[in-house]
């Protein structure tokens, strides 16, 4: 079976890294603290930083950030189980979206590094929803494990499987195939191919 997992925050920890730069940032800045705990992402409200300070902070550190992160709990081995038990596995990723200058690159060191196997990488544009859904099946994968509540969304209307890592930013969706875990990711694709 043909599996698709998402990096940043599937196999690698990219808003918890991000939230503790922003909040390292924000003590430079102005020291105001976070001043929306509710707002949708990191960044967009979440600090009374102007848009161009946003941007500006998060384009000159996001490859630097997207290198430095560590794979969620049990990520690497779990990948690695999946492998094993004969799937094929696809790294998916919207890192393809002008924010990187070596997208390709950075993501394969990134999973060369933490010994994450895997079949093939395919970047798309994360702005562009519609992308993974479409590299699913034009490479006829069955399952697509994401954070994206739009792009479960859009995998979902394919009839593609789909399983919604749950992260903070993605809770006031409803009617996702949540998973909290790589355990219960494994227990739950498995079941699906077994």
């Amino acid at each position: 079976m043909k599996i698709a997992i998402d990096l940043d925050n599937v196999i690698a920890n990219f808003d918890d890294v991000l939230l503790e730069e922003y909040i390292k940032h924000d003590k430079e800045l102005r020291n105001t603290g976070i001043i929306n705990e509710n707002a949708d992402y990191i960044g967009k409200g979440m600090f009374d930083w102007t848009d161009e300070e946003e941007k500006s902070f998060y384009y000159s550190n996001i490859e630097r950030m997207a290198n430095e992160l560590e794979p969620i709990k049990d990520a690497p081995s779990y990948i690695k189980k999946l492998k094993e038990d004969g799937n094929e596995i696809y790294i998916i990723s919207g890192r393809d979206n002008g924010e990187y200058k070596k997208p390709y690159e950075d993501t394969k060191n990134w999973l060369d590094k933490h010994d994450i196997p895997y079949d093939r990488i395919i970047l798309t544009n994360a702005y562009q929803k519609h992308e993974k859904a479409e590299e699913c099946l034009k490479h006829n994968i069955s399952v697509l494990i994401d954070d994206s509540p739009k792009t479960c969304m859009e995998a979902m209307k394919r009839n593609i499987k789909v399983y919604t890592m749950n992260t903070r930013f993605n809770q006031k969706v409803q009617g996702l195939n949540r998973v909290s875990t790589w355990e219960e990711i494994y227990e739950k694709v498995s079941k699906y191919y077994k």
